[in-house]
């Protein structure tokens, strides 16, 4: 049985930590200073041990991956903390932390030989995110097979050749989710305005979006092709579609995605001034 340390169990940390317990493939070790108790009492597994501290972990555990799912505030107090263990050369370093890039990890942990940087997204909650994965060119693909493995737990996973497309996937599938949800929101508000209840908007809207898609997902045709499909000519959805077009959504979407991509840019050339 593979052996995790875990640094750090806020929404994305315990969302992982979830879905890790569930494959019951893992034995795992977290560390938050504030939370130990609490995931103690929470999951009650033998899988699970918990720690207050990096210090306070037994000195004998050969990890086979370090993940770091910490506020960037934090990451140099845990960089700092992790050289002060022993760790095996070979051992995965898994960053989950937005806009620190590898060389942060590589330069500070120079004793280690693999290391992935990782952003999944929100609905990694339910095992539906999205993860998002680069990693440095010396590693071998048994090691990139560990990582991919490790994160179907929790969704799909992409893997990325080059590190700023983790900048531009951040506006797609990052901040995604918020757009889904803005979306749903803007439909369901509309469904009320028709004379629907708001429990009634919330079921019509959210099952559209989920049999739209599965719908999507299961065929194979693009979503450009399904929407020709539906909007018959002289019918009620052609009528609808018409205001959108008006309105120029697909032109407010490259706004809004290159609002995002920029942010997250900005971040990153940020973060590594801090750094340097």
């Amino acid at each position: 049985m593979k052996k995790i340390l875990l640094i750090g169990c806020g929404h994305m940390g315990n969302a992982l930590l979830s879905s890790w317990k569930e494959a019951k493939r893992y034995q795992l070790y977290v560390v938050d200073p504030i939370k130990y108790n609490h995931i103690k009492i929470k999951y009650k597994s033998n899988f699970i041990k918990t720690f207050n501290s990096v210090l306070s972990l037994p000195n004998n555990t050969d990890y086979d991956f370090v993940v770091l799912a910490i506020r960037p505030i934090d990451l140099d107090n845990a960089l700092n903390s992790l050289l002060k263990i022993k760790l095996k050369n070979n051992i995965s370093l898994i960053s989950v932390i937005a806009g620190k890039k590898l060389e942060v990890f590589q330069k500070k942990l120079k004793n280690i030989n693999n290391f992935f940087r990782v952003m999944p997204n929100m609905p990694a909650s339910i095992g539906q995110s999205m993860n998002c994965v680069v990693h440095n060119k010396k590693i071998n693909k048994i090691k990139i097979n560990e990582v991919k493995q490790l994160f179907s737990y929790s969704g799909k996973t992409i893997f990325f050749k080059n590190e700023n497309q983790i900048d531009m996937a951040t506006a797609i599938s990052g901040s995604g989710p918020g757009f889904v949800f803005n979306l749903i929101d803007a439909m369901e508000n509309a469904a009320t305005k028709l004379g629907f209840n708001k429990d009634e908007a919330k079921i019509l809207v959210s099952q559209t979006f989920r049999g739209s898609i599965n719908l999507l997902i299961n065929q194979n045709m693009s979503a450009r092709d399904l929407v020709k499909m539906v909007a018959t000519k002289g019918g009620t959805t052609e009528a609808g579609l018409k205001v959108m077009n008006d309105s120029k959504v697909h032109t407010t979407f490259i706004k809004l995605v290159k609002a995002s991509y920029k942010k997250a840019k900005n971040q990153g050339k940020l973060n590594a001034k801090e750094q340097n």
